[in-house]
């Protein structure tokens, strides 16, 4: 997956969430809902006493949200 602008979506068919998994699982837990039919992202500090989830409807829409999070948490 290449990198994208945070501020732009890209097109949902040019991500998949294996690709979403490689960039972002290190960070998030990545998973999808089949019966919500989402897909959501979640993080936790280091002391497990903050959770941080992001739900968005196809990997490439979570991808833009995850990368503006990270670009904004720096």
């Amino acid at each position: 997956m290449a990198h994208h602008d945070p501020t732009t979506v890209p097109d949902p068919a040019s991500i998949t969430g294996d690709e979403l998994r490689h960039e972002y699982g290190d960070r998030w837990v990545i998973s999808f809902d089949p019966d919500m039919r989402a897909w959501s992202a979640e993080q936790r500090s280091p002391d497990g006493r903050q959770r941080r989830y992001i739900t968005q409807h196809s990997p490439a829409e979570l991808a833009g949200r995850l990368a503006a999070v990270e670009t904004a948490g720096q």
